[in-house]
């Protein structure tokens, strides 16, 4: 599998300091490679910020660009999608597989990410299960009703986001993660939605691609990040225990760590993500 990473993924590693856990995820390309190389550029580009800049280099853009000038600006449209029931029908079974400790039925890195993580953390998985009523059948039922994907939808639209454009969702999992995994630390971050979805947009801009995903692929992994993250939210809201507060903590990390950033390790801020000092 090591062979397998990628320069992008690799900078990510090292400039987010994320745990080794996040090298176990570079199968999931091309997203990871994708969103690694995002999510470091973002981070990294706090022009001016003590946070994120050298000491003695403000204002000052380190992160190398060389290959930015060789490929065509991109908007965020290019991270759009249109869903198409069928996915999502069939994504939702294999989510509920996931969810009750089956196998999945369908075969998608995300999925398959976020299903390692069950495995080793079964509390995490059962914590999110729970809020679907555990069964397997009360939790397709769930997820086929679309409540949960509406009540993200509304979320994501509260800050101009939407949920049919990866990089929107990828966006508000890393905001709705860092949150979480912080302790439930302070839910209102307009700021740093408004402030990331300029620096996916600058990024795209620049040429960087955020990932190749044909857009059915795209649709299942953004429909697996917001199910995810409403029903950690959930489950954190309705833990009965610090104990299970922390499997919380640690699933959601782990899942962070799989697209390139350890939100232990970093702070948000109004301007995005930036280093903890």
């Amino acid at each position: 599998m090591a062979n397998r990473t990628s320069a992008a993924a690799a900078l990510a590693w090292l400039l987010l300091a994320a745990a080794p856990g996040a090298a176990r995820a570079q199968d999931n390309a091309p997203l990871i490679d994708g969103v690694g190389a995002y999510t470091h550029s973002q981070i990294m580009r706090h022009r001016g910020d003590e946070a994120a800049t050298p000491a003695g280099k403000r204002g000052q853009d380190t992160t190398p660009d060389r290959r930015a000038a060789k490929r065509p600006a991109l908007s965020l449209d290019s991270l759009s999608f249109a869903p198409a029931p069928a996915v999502s029908k069939a994504l939702n079974a294999a989510f509920a597989d996931s969810l009750t400790g089956r196998r999945p039925t369908l075969d998608h890195a995300t999925l398959r990410a976020i299903d390692a993580e069950f495995v080793r953390n079964p509390r995490f998985r059962e914590l999110l299960a729970r809020q679907l009523g555990g069964d397997r059948d009360q939790v397709l039922l769930a997820l086929q009703s679309g409540r949960l994907q509406a009540q993200f939808q509304r979320r994501l639209a509260e800050h101009g986001y939407s949920s049919r454009n990866l990089g929107d969702v990828v966006n508000a999992f890393m905001i709705y993660g860092w949150t979480l995994v912080n302790d439930g630390a302070r839910s209102d971050h307009g700021a740093a939605f408004a402030a990331l979805r300029q620096r996916l947009t600058d990024s795209l801009a620049r040429g960087e691609a955020m990932t190749t995903m044909e857009r059915s692929r795209m649709q299942e992994a953004a429909e697996l990040y917001g199910l995810v993250a409403t029903l950690a939210a959930a489950a954190w809201q309705n833990a009965g225990s610090p104990a299970e507060r922390a499997s919380l903590r640690d699933g959601v990390a782990a899942i962070g760590r799989g697209i390139g950033i350890d939100f232990r390790r970093v702070a948000l801020t109004d301007r995005g993500f930036a280093p903890r000092r």
